[in-house]
């Protein structure tokens, strides 16, 4: 079994590098397809590509207007090295660290379920952080300030089995047909907010691709990125002892109508 690993990032030099390092513990290969970054993203990819030569692979760097779908096109093009018994990473997001490794995780999962959702516990910046902490902008000199997230962890497709059937086109979020979804979620630290510097660089880029008719953050609502901060009342704390507590998901990836449905259809191996 291997893994191939799709990232689409944009101005993540604060932390793509640490991200990359810790996905070659699991992942195969890593396509990164950098979407117009304006920092040195780009350069580091191609520093840890020398690194770890063909693990890391610069896809492409293109400036187009972000869409979910751009990952199809490296589906695509290297969709013929997989077998039945391989998975994709079809969103390694540049800003996660798998706490459970997916490789362990996903080598447990019957033949049955054709996709693996993550649970995401989502670190948050706090207005007390600012005041007790100076932020360098480098993830790795601020990620042990960086202690609180939410209660509740949200659930989303990570991993999707390959088969022969599965297509992909730009305008979908992950191929087709899937399959059933394991109940089982796999453990996730995303790191969305890490200094103010990154999180009004975040704001900037996210409302220009809103500008540009990007459709994937309609939820982004805040007027300047000192919106996006926190207050620690009511977030759990990161004792980094291994134990993170959690009030469940605040989502849904798995609704058993459309479950019951795919368990029908796999009894008649149309996922393959």
């Amino acid at each position: 079994m291997k893994i191939y690993s799709i990232m689409l990032c944009k101005n993540e030099a604060d932390i793509i590098g640490p991200v990359l390092e810790d996905a070659t513990r699991w992942s195969d290969k890593i396509f990164v397809f950098d979407n117009g970054s304006q920092d040195d993203t780009w350069n580091i990819v191609n520093r840890l590509a020398e690194k770890y030569p063909g693990q890391i692979v610069p896809f492409a760097q293109d400036g187009r207007p972000y869409r979910i779908g751009l990952r199809a096109l490296v589906f695509n093009e290297v969709k013929h090295e997989m077998t039945q018994d391989d998975w994709w990473c079809i969103r390694m997001d540049a800003d996660e660290f798998y706490i459970d490794n997916p490789k362990d995780f996903i080598s447990q999962v019957p033949k049955k379920y054709k996709q693996v959702s993550k649970a995401s516990f989502d670190y948050v910046l706090c207005h007390e952080d600012l005041k007790e902490f100076h932020f360098e902008g480098n993830f790795e000199a601020d990620k042990d300030k960086i202690r609180y997230y939410k209660p509740q962890t949200w659930a989303e497709t990570r991993f999707v089995r390959h088969s022969e059937r599965l297509a992909w086109n730009i305008d979908q979020k992950k191929p087709q047909p899937c399959g059933m979804t394991f109940p089982g979620q796999i453990r996730v630290k995303h790191y969305q907010f890490r200094s103010p510097q990154q999180m009004e660089q975040r704001y900037k880029v996210r409302q220009e691709s809103r500008k540009n008719g990007c459709g994937s953050f309609h939820h982004e609502n805040g007027t300047s990125w000192q919106d996006y901060l926190q207050k620690r009342e009511g977030l759990f704390f990161d004792a980094q002892d291994g134990k993170l507590p959690t009030q469940g998901n605040r989502n849904k990836v798995r609704r058993m109508h459309q479950e019951l449905v795919k368990g029908l259809l796999t009894l008649f191996n149309y996922y393959g």
